[in-house]
């Protein structure tokens, strides 16, 4: 239920839940109710990648999917025939404390963790450790540890001043080195090198070397936990960057009632009945990973990672080895994995261990929607909406529901209706006032898992406060609330449309319109027009048999004479074999315009 008040706002129902403000209690349920069960499975990290630190020492060895984990009855050595890493709660548990003395005895209590590394189970250890000690975590993209971002890695690191930073490898290291001499820090951080393969160099020491043996008294270990358990609610428990599409990456500070607000909220989504496998393939850095994370191990799942984010053949080979249970993935990759099984390389069996898919991270269309479904017939499919500044203001109504009958408006899908605890609004900017219901503005949020500000204080002015206190954040979407009070986001501000008459145009609109037409991917991006302002260019993965003049006669048809397109391109005229997206897999239609103008220049220019 949700209701309306007096200046159109709508907020979840007044039955707000208690916002227990520990991440670590959070947790502390899977180790509770599955300690022997899997907490982790890397599949790109071999069996034996951390054998020597004694990870596997006396668990009890958990339960085996028939195409991944072994049954219980199997021998240790046994456990190690599936090629890949796995631990179970108390093994990550056990090790996570270890690394906690370690860094504690290195004289760095109350530090900022620098993770400059992949997904894997050392990720999994230091997030566990970082919760134990109650340390603030920063996760970088591995881009910067390219050459070429060695001074946007030094201003990074006199902005953090981080007292443990983590690298994957050698050259990871020499370049960090070079970083931290650049920034002239003011300390000199523990630093940790991931590879096994050399001698770490200089300062470095290894991530195995940390986990050694720990000879602290159990008494001790009891009262970090204790400490844990009673965390402050404004602490900043991580802190994450956008993805930088729109400019460049903001640093949002995420306190620790933020990161448990949505993990209250979000109890919807990840259960026990479908986190038996749940696939992350965003990167760490991204803000929905650590989420996903926290919220499979609340209720006892299994994270099941890969090593390279959001990669299509990545997502079908963990279907295949482990049985994944719960997916997550953009509107770009159900694409994907339709081509993966119309070109023969996935089969429909092999997708019956799915509950449940999330689709996300860009919009989602009515085509995308009914084409996940027939994907995944008995799988439940939903949508939902994050961002790094916070999430878990919405929740998906129509699991009970089928797609056919969800509510969409034309061919756009609903985000779901306000989550418990949240409130928003649909805000016009001209006018200074809330929408009207069906009338389309800038969303607005207010949440208990919203941050405070972006670090360092930029975009000031992307949050306020209203006249009763309440603080609010310009999402810079576009979106619209039906009278039923279920969301629709049209896209980005930024990527509006605008005619000479004023006019604006969304994309998404036209994107979806010819998607379902075209059954191939679309992006829209605008192109000057010498007397309509900004028109319409669309860009196709492929014209799949269609023709130019059809395509443009469907659009006309459907959406009318304001969305006549100005010209249309396939990725193949362009030169491109996939469209580019960003870490999180979303399309970066900036680029996608560059490519495409440049083409159109260069037409031209042959045409003259």
């Amino acid at each position: 239920m949700a209701f309306t008040d007096k200046r159109n706002l709508v907020k979840a129902d007044e039955e707000l839940f208690t916002n227990t403000a520990s991440v670590f209690l959070h947790i502390e349920k899977g180790l509770r109710t599955k300690p022997h069960e899997l907490a982790v499975i890397c599949l790109h990290q071999t069996a034996n990648h951390l054998e020597n630190n004694k990870i596997n020492g006396k668990s009890k060895k958990p339960e085996r999917h028939e195409n991944g984990v072994k049954p219980q009855n199997e021998s240790e050595s046994e456990s190690h025939n599936s090629g890949y890493l796995t631990l179970t709660y108390t093994q990550l548990h056990q090790s996570a404390l270890r690394l906690a003395d370690r860094i504690l005895k290195n004289g760095f209590p109350n530090s900022t963790v620098l993770l400059l590394i992949q997904n894997g189970a050392e990720y999994a250890i230091i997030l566990w450790a970082c919760t134990i000690l109650r340390l603030p975590y920063v996760s970088l993209d591995l881009a910067y540890l390219d050459i070429s971002k060695l001074s946007e890695l030094a201003d990074m690191l006199n902005t953090l001043n981080p007292s443990v930073i983590a690298v994957p490898d050698a050259a990871g290291s020499e370049l960090v080195d070079s970083a931290i001499n650049k920034a002239r820090m003011p300390s000199n951080p523990l630093r940790i090198l991931l590879s096994q393969n050399s001698k770490p160099p200089g300062e470095w020491t290894s991530f195995e070397k940390l986990l050694t043996h720990s000879n602290s008294p159990s008494i001790f270990h009891e009262t970090l936990l204790e400490v844990a358990r009673n965390d402050e609610p404004t602490r900043i428990h991580s802190i994450l960057f956008t993805s930088g599409t729109s400019g460049r990456p903001k640093g949002c500070p995420i306190e620790v009632r933020g990161m448990t607000h949505m993990l209250h909220s979000q109890s919807w989504l990840l259960t026990p009945s479908n986190s038996h496998r749940a696939l992350q393939l965003a990167h760490n850095s991204r803000g929905i990973a650590p989420q996903q994370t926290f919220s499979t191990w609340r209720v006892g799942g299994t994270v099941v990672m890969t090593g390279r984010g959001f990669v299509v053949q990545d997502a079908v080979d963990a279907i295949r080895k482990v049985g994944v249970s719960f997916l997550a993935i953009t509107p770009a990759m159900v694409h994907g994995i339709a081509a993966e099984i119309n070109e023969g390389r996935l089969s429909m069996d092999e997708l019956q261990s799915v509950k449940t898919v999330m689709v996300g991270g860009d919009a989602v269309t009515k085509d995308v929607l009914l084409k996940c479904a027939s994907l995944l017939p008995k799988g439940q499919i939903c949508v939902n909406h994050g961002m790094t500044e916070g999430g878990g203001s919405f929740y998906w109504p129509f699991f009970d529901t089928p797609i056919e009958e969800v509510p969409f408006f034309g061919e756009i899908c609903p985000i779901g209706k306000v989550a418990t605890g949240g409130v928003v609004k649909i805000w016009d900017g001209d006018l200074k006032r809330v929408c009207e219901r069906g009338v389309p503005g800038e969303l607005h949020l207010n949440s208990g898992s919203l941050i405070r500000g972006y670090l360092g204080g930029v975009g000031a002015d992307t949050f306020y406060e209203d006249s009763e206190g309440r603080r609010w954040f310009k999402t810079g979407d576009v979106a619209m609330m039906s009278d039923e009070g279920l969301v629709y986001i049209l896209g980005r501000k930024k990527d509006r449309i605008v005619r000479g008459n004023g006019e604006v145009i969304m994309p998404a609109v036209i994107e979806s319109c010819l998607e379902k037409y075209t059954n191939t991917q679309c992006v829209v991006v605008p192109i000057p027009h010498h007397d309509k302002g900004d028109a319409p260019l669309v860009v196709l993965r492929s014209y799949n048999g269609k023709s130019e003049e059809e395509i443009r006669s469907h659009s006309l048809e459907v959406l009318g004479q304001n969305y006549e397109l100005a010209d249309m391109a396939s990725l193949k005229q362009l030169g491109l074999k996939e469209f580019p997206v960003n870490a999180t897999h979303k399309v970066i239609k900036s680029k996608v315009r560059e490519v495409a103008m440049n083409y159109l220049r260069k037409r031209q220019l042959v045409e003259d």
